[in-house]
């Protein structure tokens, strides 16, 4: 499976929110749909985890389509605004409703309301 190359799912991965379940939310998304994978990790000048770099050579190996591009600082605004931009961005998938603010009320709406595509929020375990 290579994955459509005009098909892609947006993970959005902060290298201290890494969860097993996580990646394997956002390689099954990619599964199912047919899709690549475009990963952006706000991570700059920091070494990325083992757990990220083996994730992208599994995905490699398994015939995912995959881009990993790191970023400094990512707020909210700036992944809509990169989803919305990118026609093959199918999907959105990010780690948690609180650590990315999702829900907001007030005069200040929030930016993922203008989000084109589904967004898909992978809350951690409840242990």
């Amino acid at each position: 499976m290579e994955g459509h190359p005009w098909r892609m799912v947006l993970l959005v991965a902060r290298v201290n929110h890494l969860s097993q379940r996580l990646l394997a939310a956002a390689h099954s998304l990619c599964q199912r749909m047919d899709a690549g994978l475009d990963i952006l990790v706000p991570a700059d000048g920091i070494e990325l985890p083992v757990t990220m770099t083996d994730f992208v050579q599994a995905l490699h190996q398994s015939g995912v389509n995959c881009t990993l591009t790191r970023i400094p600082e990512l707020r909210p605004r700036e992944i809509v605004r990169y989803a919305n931009s990118h026609e093959c961005i199918t999907t959105v998938v990010i780690d948690s409703r609180e650590n990315w603010n999702v829900a907001s009320s007030g005069k200040s709406a929030s930016p993922w309301r203008k989000l084109v595509c589904p967004l898909v929020m992978i809350e951690p375990n409840q242990d």
